[in-house]
């Protein structure tokens, strides 16, 4: 039908009673589900900040260390004490007649080496599984520490042990007294004693450790026999601890010869035979002297480790890293690889009893 121009077309008849209401709701209900769809959110995400944090237990944290403990693929230790010596070639390191004296203690591997040239980027790699492309800046710029922010592309061994349930402490000689992150590069220390460099220190070198757990970073006096070392070993090391001896203790201001003697003391009287059950120590340099394939002195020392005269020369003579070491640990205790260096390096086998 059709209408002149002005003229008010008839009003459509209501359906009666029920029928009504129910038409209209139905119109209701399907208008308001195609607007739904049409539209890309209406619900805004929630906050993070505002939900609530859990945070574990003991009991759960026991729980989930037992977890961990059931996913290692090989479990040969209870703890680890990595001892990171400074630049020596593994030639002159098996001259020092200390060094070469625990080598014969157990598993002293003949193809191992280092990552890069300078030492930094191998202190990250040790803890990190990457050294984040800071050997690319060459020499001098790669010696210099940087601090990596708190974020998903920046973690370490300690994000996986906390995880897990486990710990982990760095002790640091001669750290020097003040407040953490200790932003300070360097620092001489007096009574010939030996330097502090903060480079040496890795686990600094992360934003994420100096904002949650510097209590984990622990101040060496090596002047004191009864330093917080001391004191740790006699209680118990946690799961993973990393020692960085003064700039004379681990010979990069002296000699291999007095970084031998050193660790061999301290192996002998600070951290003894009846205190190292269960504990892996792994003596390591950071880098070569500047031999060419930049080959190490590395050695493991422990109860779990089969003794020198037991060792098969092949298997001491795999090719290994320091991805190797990272990753043979992140096994032991059931840990995810960090990286794709990690994942990939082969891990220490053949050596424990």
């Amino acid at each position: 039908m059709c209408y002149k121009k002005g003229q008010m077309s008839p009003k459509p008849a209501e359906p009666p009673g029920n029928l009504s209401r129910a038409a209209m709701l139905l119109l209701a209900v399907l208008f308001s589900t195609a607007s739904g769809v049409s539209a890309q959110s209406i619900t805004p995400a929630p906050n993070p900040s505002q939900q609530p944090q859990i945070s574990k237990s003991p009991q759960g944290k026991e729980e989930e260390a037992a977890r961990a403990a059931a996913r290692a693929k090989a479990r040969h230790f209870d703890r680890v004490l990595i001892i990171a010596l400074e630049n020596v070639d593994y030639e002159r390191a098996l001259q020092d007649p200390n060094l070469a004296a625990l080598a014969a203690r157990g598993a002293s591997f003949t193809n191992f080496h280092a990552l890069f040239h300078p030492s930094y980027p191998n202190y990250l790699a040790m803890i990190a599984g990457s050294d984040f492309g800071i050997h690319r800046r060459g020499s001098y710029l790669g010696d210099k520490q940087v601090n990596f922010p708190s974020d998903s592309e920046h973690k370490t061994i300690a994000d996986r042990l906390i995880a897990a349930g486990l710990d982990f402490k760095q002790y640091a000689e001669e750290l020097p007294v003040g407040n953490c992150p200790w932003d300070i590069s360097g620092q001489h220390v007096a009574e010939k004693r030996g330097n502090y460099a903060r480079r040496h220190v890795p686990f600094l070198s992360f934003r994420e450790i100096q904002e949650k757990y510097c209590d984990r970073v622990i101040r060496v006096d090596s002047g004191k026999s009864d330093n917080y070392f001391v004191q740790d070993a006699r209680k118990g090391l946690v799961a993973y601890s990393f020692y960085t001896p003064n700039m004379n203790h681990d010979g990069h201001d002296t000699t291999a010869e007095v970084a031998g003697a050193w660790v061999r003391k301290f192996l002998d009287e600070t951290f003894p035979e009846n205190l190292r059950k269960g504990t892996l120590v792994v003596i390591t340099f950071d880098e070569s002297g500047g031999n060419e394939d930049n080959r190490i002195y590395t050695v493991f020392l422990g109860d779990m480790v089969k003794p020198a005269n037991q060792q098969d020369p092949a298997t001491l003579a795999k090719h290994y890293n320091h991805y190797s070491v990272l990753r043979t640990i992140e096994d032991n205790f059931g840990l995810a690889p960090l990286t794709s260096n990690d994942r990939d390096a082969e891990p220490i086998t053949g050596i424990w009893k």
